[in-house]
């Protein structure tokens, strides 16, 4: 009897969405996708977009979060608690980073879990109702056009590339810091060969092909790592926004074509997709993050400190006799 009741009742809500889509006067009857950002206000010659305005209460919401959980810190937070949520979050990030990168994970952590929950808060905030429909109608020449007042942050590239170099100059900066200016300069610029080419050239008055060929091919490679430095601002900023201005006008088609029923999964399925956008930023971030403070020294030194432990005489192969 139940059984036939929640069939029931899962028949006639479906069939008041079905309704719903065909007289509803809230159903989309055109659509406008506009790639570049729209601008709602201006301020002296500098224009406030719409994604500008959802970068600010993005950032707005976890600065109120941030003090939220700080003016009322505790040792034992409750289980429920907004503290313990918060500590969940950064705890489960932390060893995932210690997975990646060991101690530094540590170091990292302010910079890589700063990027990861403003991008995730701004990807869900897009998602909310009245982003990208409330908004303002201006005329543009004859026509009139609706803006809307709010659009998701990381739709715009602009935004994107912000968030790209920031991190690729913070991974600099953390190879400085951690390896020296000149040790990490190093893999760019080879200045040891230089130095041990001029001290050949002046000491014994002639040049020596294999150290001037070795120190061609060092400024070779040099060169493709700066190149790719650079590329990271490229791959990290298309790929977020390709993936989360893809899904905004997926969301767009959807709620066209059916918004109460077909939009409904394609909405869950967004959350996730930006969670796994904002993840894949931080993972990356994290893995160059390692790769730029960690020198070929530091790993010769930590195999010579820790070295592969002999094998035990249960597990160690028996002796060949003799005269075989």
């Amino acid at each position: 009897m139940f059984r036939q009741r929640k069939g029931l009742l899962i028949a006639v809500v479906v069939a008041l969405l079905v309704v719903a889509n065909v007289v509803s006067p809230f159903k989309v009857t055109t659509i406008r996708i506009e790639l570049a950002a729209e601008p709602v206000a201006h301020i002296g010659g500098w224009n406030i977009t719409n994604t500008l305005l959802s970068s600010w209460v993005a950032g707005l919401l976890l600065v109120v979060l941030a003090l939220a959980v700080r003016r009322k810190l505790v040792d034992a937070p409750a289980a429920l608690s907004l503290q313990n949520i918060v500590e969940t979050i950064l705890e489960m990030l932390h060893n995932f980073m210690q997975s990646m990168v060991g101690p530094s994970a540590r170091a990292f952590l302010p910079l890589v879990a700063t990027f990861f929950l403003f991008i995730l808060t701004a990807n869900w905030f897009s998602l909310l109702p009245g982003v990208g429909s409330l908004g303002i109608w201006r005329m543009e020449g004859e026509e009139r056009v609706f803006v809307p007042l709010f659009r998701g942050a990381t739709t715009d590239l602009n935004t994107t590339i912000a968030l790209a170099a920031c991190s690729v100059v913070s991974i600099q900066a953390y190879g400085i810091y951690f390896r020296g200016f000149g040790k990490y300069m190093g893999h760019f610029v080879p200045l040891e060969r230089v130095v041990e080419f001029f001290r050949a050239l002046f000491k014994e008055g002639q040049v020596k092909i294999g150290l001037l060929l070795g120190g061609l091919l060092d400024m070779f490679v040099g060169l493709l790592e700066i190149f790719e430095e650079l590329t990271k601002i490229l791959s990290f900023s298309f790929r977020l926004f390709g993936n989360i201005f893809g899904g905004e006008v997926l969301l767009l088609v959807m709620a066209y074509l059916a918004p109460f029923v077909i939009s409904i999964p394609f909405m869950i399925l967004e959350l996730f997709g930006g969670f796994i956008q904002a993840f894949i930023f931080a993972t990356l971030t994290t893995a160059f993050l390692g790769r730029a403070t960690v020198s070929h020294d530091h790993l010769q030194t930590a195999e010579e400190a820790h070295p592969a432990p002999a094998p035990s005489p249960q597990t160690a192969l028996p002796s060949s006799p003799k005269g075989v």
